[in-house]
């Protein structure tokens, strides 16, 4: 089948029509400037309102853990913090391996 300009036109039309009549409300607010009544609300997501609490939260928790801190400072002071060789040894391969990747 071709598609001619008439039949595009025709198919606009027909869109325009259905949109006008599925909401005659709206015409009349867009000609006068749209106002806005006290019953408009919005609804957010679940997944919006997720994301809002994981923001808060993330927010509200210091950048640094002072507990975690202190048990490391404590530790290096009494000589017990050691770090095991292999695992440094791993993150530094990996570190490199993931900036090639």
């Amino acid at each position: 089948m071709k598609i001619s300009e008439s039949n595009a036109n025709y198919g606009r039309q027909l869109y325009m029509r259905e949109v006008s009549e599925a909401n005659p409300a709206k015409q009349g607010t867009q000609a006068k400037g749209q106002e806005r009544s006290a019953a408009d609300k919005v609804t957010l997501s679940r997944d919006s309102r997720d994301m809002q609490i994981a923001r808060d939260a993330m927010m509200n928790t210091p950048d640094i853990r002072t507990e975690k801190v202190e048990e490391l400072r404590n530790e290096v002071k009494e000589g017990r913090y050691a770090v095991p060789a292999d695992k440094v040894a791993d993150k530094i391969i990996a570190s490199a391996i993931n900036e090639y990747v």
